[in-house]
């Protein structure tokens, strides 16, 4: 057989795994399944079980080793975390503040680009000043060199129109609009902020 000539078949492998089932007292209480770290909830015992199988399969399916984003002194460390039972991935995040402070939280993306594509906006955001032209085009390089969102979406484009808001809103509220919210909806364009031209002479973000 040649060298390079390996052979491949698809073929199912059973992992037993031990598991504590629970339900508190009280009628109608969720059963919950719970292995190690991982746990599940369901009506009953069976749904609890099937619950925590299908959140394992996708963790397993997907699972990569978890991701270290930084920028502007914010650390952010992603990681896949145990399956819905429709199949979706959930995700973790923990954000280090650059003074020290520690944030934990969950949400939901369908990939590893997403999921870091939402990580690196959430950073964007929490480091911004929205009223400083170079804090806005920092930020919009930063989210360019990255993946985008599975809608487009997460990228330099919307930082740019979500600056043009703030700057809108703030006016808005410094004249006393009692309806700054949908008065800055309105009038964002018109507070723009410039893109910045990069070595070629376009204008930035280049994608």
């Amino acid at each position: 057989m040649p060298y390079n000539d390996f052979m491949h078949r698809d073929r199912a492998v059973r992992v037993r795994l031990d598991a504590t089932t629970s339900r508190p007292p009280g009628r109608g209480r969720d059963w919950t399944v719970e292995a190690g770290y991982w746990r599940a909830s369901a009506p009953t015992e069976k749904a609890a079980a099937d619950a925590l199988t299908t959140g394992l399969y996708q963790f397993l399916t997907h699972y990569e080793p978890a991701r270290l984003l930084t920028f502007r002194g914010y650390t952010a460390v992603v990681e896949l975390d145990l399956g819905a039972e429709d199949g979706s991935l959930c995700w973790r995040r923990r954000v280090v503040t650059p003074d020290g402070r520690v944030s934990l939280s969950g949400f939901g993306a369908a990939n590893w680009a997403e999921a870091e594509a939402d990580t690196r906006t959430s950073l964007a955001h929490q480091s911004t000043d929205w009223h400083d032209d170079a804090s806005v085009q920092d930020a919009a390089a930063y989210l360019d060199r990255g993946p985008r969102g599975g809608d487009g979406r997460a990228g330099p484009e919307e930082l740019y129109d979500y600056a043009a808001w703030q700057r809108a809103a703030k006016a808005a509220t410094d004249d006393g609009r009692p309806d700054w919210h949908e008065w800055a909806s309105a009038h964002q364009r018109e507070f723009a902020v410039s893109r910045r031209i990069n070595e070629t002479g376009d204008q930035s973000p280049t994608r």
